[in-house]
């Protein structure tokens, strides 16, 4: 007998209450070919893991979407090609490690594309998902940290005939990170970052109520472009700076997002100088142990030891610093952002269903409530270091 996804979600509650084993699918974040029928997600990296629990739940037992006997799945390809976010890299053994662009089949029957690398990247994927107002429907969804612009408002009504609608399911924080060992002062205000990141304040003394700070170079780290961590980031900058954008200075360093490596893989020299804005949800991934060492080979017998944030501080969120102001920290909202025509279809997702994937799975006005807004969801948010919200933005843009 096929089951319908809320009858399916009434046997997860019942198996839950009873403590009963849920046997879950392989992860959402493998990269398997997806169905004509499944929902597919791309974008944010900060995003990505909590997008995997939902559809495949977490290492704590709590399942997801693809475990609760649903024929087509809810599928969410990472940003990056490996399991802890980073980039995928040349072998070094060929000589001086290159970048490479990592591949995604969006669609199983269908040629590799190149993989979104970010929330800016999964919009501008999603906008270009179409022409002359006709959807390809390769591309579901996508998850970011931000809005769609009003450029890729307008955009997505030229290219698929539908303008993009956005619900927010969570929030995290932005901090500011540094080494475990570190020359920054323990508070820095949005106010200084704008001088460190525009190249006023170029040493750590030479800040407001630091003269006695060290006399080294400040070496400011920003995520790549591309990511929907730094458009939060620099918007942050923007709005300390009295609404006037930040022009970066040349000392300002790309690095890849959300990557603690990105300090504690610098050198002993340059480590103590390092700054980058920093998800406390992944930081509280890092903590968790989910992570494991990529260097070390699969071995059930032996697995690879965990990976943790040490090396890695970040910055207290409260407090004032050293120029007066209070200390940055700013909300990194979660959202999943889809066709608003998808939200209207007819066509019922999962057999035995009258409800379409949006309905299912995202946004349900005046019908059950959408699994990402239900209670097993909550659980697996709070896995992921984030804090459950679930709101509507509708067509609403950014900045």
């Amino acid at each position: 007998m096929t089951r319908t996804p809320h009858a399916a979600r009434a046997g997860l509650a019942v198996a839950l209450a009873l403590g009963l084993a849920v046997v879950a699918v392989p992860s959402a974040s493998a990269d398997q070919a997806p169905e004509p029928t499944d929902v597919v997600g791309v974008g944010s990296d900060i995003v990505q893991n909590t997008m995997d629990f939902i559809a495949d739940g977490d290492i704590h037992g709590n399942p997801g979407y693809n475990s609760i006997g649903n024929k087509n799945r809810l599928i969410s390809f990472d940003a990056t090609a490996d399991g802890n976010g980073r980039n995928a890299f040349t072998d070094p053994a060929l000589g001086t490690a290159v970048v490479l662009n990592p591949t995604i089949t969006l669609r199983a029957g269908t040629s590799p594309v190149q993989r979104p690398n970010g929330g800016g990247a999964g919009l501008t994927a999603l906008v270009n998902d179409g022409t002359a107002g006709v959807s390809a429907n390769q591309i579901s969804f996508v998850r970011s940290p931000n809005l769609p612009t009003a450029a890729q408002q307008t955009a997505a009504q030229a290219n698929l005939g539908t303008p993009l609608h956005s619900i927010e399911f969570a929030k995290d924080q932005q901090v500011i990170a540094t080494a475990s060992t570190t020359n920054a002062p323990a508070l820095l205000s949005g106010q200084e970052l704008v001088g460190i990141y525009n190249g006023t304040y170029k040493h750590w003394n030479e800040l407001p109520g630091n003269a006695a700070g060290s006399t080294h170079a400040i070496i400011p780290l920003i995520p790549q472009n591309g990511a929907g961590v730094r458009t939060v980031f620099t918007n942050a900058l923007k709005a300390a700076n009295s609404g006037t954008a930040v022009t970066l200075a040349a000392t300002v360093r790309n690095v890849q997002q959300n990557d603690p490596t990105t300090i504690t893989g610098l050198s002993a020299a340059e480590k103590p100088d390092a700054i980058v804005p920093f998800p406390l949800g992944r930081y509280t991934l890092l903590s968790s142990g989910y992570f494991h060492d990529p260097n070390s080979p699969y071995n059930a017998a032996s697995p690879p030891a965990a990976l943790s944030a040490a090396g890695l501080q970040l910055e207290a969120t409260t407090g004032n610093a050293g120029d007066g102001n209070a200390v940055f920290n700013t909300t990194i909202p979660y959202y999943v952002i889809f066709r608003e025509s998808d939200s209207a279809s007819a066509a019922p997702w999962q057999p035995g269903s009258t409800l379409n994937w949006v309905q299912e799975l995202f946004f349900n006005p005046g019908g059950p409530t959408p699994f990402i807004n239900t209670a097993p969801v909550q659980a697996l948010l709070q896995a992921a270091g984030v804090t459950p919200h679930w709101e509507d933005f509708g067509n609403n843009t950014s900045g």
